[in-house]
């Protein structure tokens, strides 16, 4: 086993270059010295989802040919930091197999213990081809093929097919929107719900600026205010805009929208569960405002949908910040009757009917 006992460091004695991406809310890449502070159990993972450390890993061999992908989950301890019984059975494992050979063999032999570890987990389409087009940018390679078409199309999208586009070129696309703003700010509102919809999974990587931001909440703004609201478009273009520093538009949209549903209510309506679970997964951030909260809360709690109620809240409560902000609505004597039930069950689960 190598001396410091990290996954990091038996990689880097196998000869290759190492780089870490969180792969859960959304993708962003992890500094060396916080990878390897929390591989060594004196860190948090910096980007808790579901409770765990969703990873994805390139392999650059020193010696030259193409890098090697792995997408590995960690589990966590109630602080946060990894449970170091995951790390040190994958590394008794692969200090006991891993032999001296080239390169190509070593990392031969790593993939197929990690095969049977359990800690590989395989990404979303769309996650996964923005990992591709995020690595071809530190790899300095040019986009995929599929990236012309798309332009292609996002130039003249009322005259074009969009069936036929690929993930892949969406991905590139996002990747690259500060080249493409101008053409994206004029063609946003034309192009087909599902290309807008794919664009704004990809967008929901990259920290949008607030002229596009703005263009993608007009977007769930005309949807929303539609005859028949398409919530599949406001979710995705909340989730566009989550990690844009445009904070005080997405919070003015994200309200708006709320407010809209409690308008909707009785609960004889269906609730826009997926509006609900997008706000929840990918906006965390906006949730320590408290109205904002309360707003949110509510409207999970009247969607009478209590499994993901407590996927959500159980996620949430693990972020310190996000944790106090909804338990000053949860814990408010003035709380929703709703809310209150939902909040008895997500602690003690329902009670036993007669």
């Amino acid at each position: 086993m190598s001396e410091s006992g990290t996954l990091s460091a038996l990689i880097q004695e196998a000869d290759f270059k190492l780089h870490w991406f969180d792969m859960g809310r959304r993708l962003q890449p992890v500094s060396k010295s916080t990878a390897e502070a929390f591989e060594a159990g004196q860190q948090v993972w910096p980007h808790p989802y579901l409770r765990q450390a969703w990873c994805g890993l390139l392999l650059q061999p020193a010696e030259g040919g193409e890098p090697i992908v792995w997408f590995l989950r960690f589990p966590l301890d109630e602080q946060g930091k990894l449970q170091l019984s995951a790390r040190d059975n994958l590394l008794r494992a692969l200090a006991q197999e891993l032999k001296q050979g080239s390169a190509s063999e070593s990392a031969a032999q790593l993939d197929q213990l990690l095969q049977q570890s359990g800690l590989l987990f395989t990404p979303s389409t769309e996650r996964q081809a923005t990992f591709h087009a995020h690595t071809g940018l530190l790899l300095k390679r040019e986009p995929s093929a599929h990236y012309a078409a798309t332009l292609g199309y996002l130039h003249n999208p009322q005259e074009s097919r969009w069936d036929n586009l690929a993930l892949q070129g969406i991905a590139d696309l996002a990747v690259h929107w500060k080249n493409n703003k101008a053409l994206l700010l004029r063609q946003l509102p034309h192009i087909a719900a599902p290309v807008l919809i794919n664009l704004c999974h990809c967008l929901e990587n990259e920290s949008i600026d607030h002229q596009l931001a703005e263009a993608i909440a007009m977007c769930a703004r005309a949807s929303l205010h539609s005859d028949i609201p398409d919530y599949a478009i406001i979710a995705a273009a909340v989730r566009g805009i989550s990690h844009s520093p445009a904070q005080g538009l997405r919070r003015t949209l994200l309200q708006e929208l709320l407010q809209q549903q409690t308008q909707q209510r009785p609960e004889s309506t269906s609730p826009p569960i997926e509006l609900l679970a997008a706000i929840g997964s990918r906006c965390p951030q906006d949730l320590q405002e408290q109205e904002l909260a309360k707003l949110w809360l509510n409207a999970l709690a009247h969607s009478n949908n209590q499994s993901t109620f407590n996927l959500l809240l159980s996620d949430l409560m693990f972020l310190p910040l996000v944790r106090a902000s909804l338990l000053g609505v949860l814990r408010n004597p003035a709380r929703e009757e709703a809310l209150a039930q939902a909040f008895g069950n997500f602690l003690h689960g329902p009670k036993p009917t007669h």
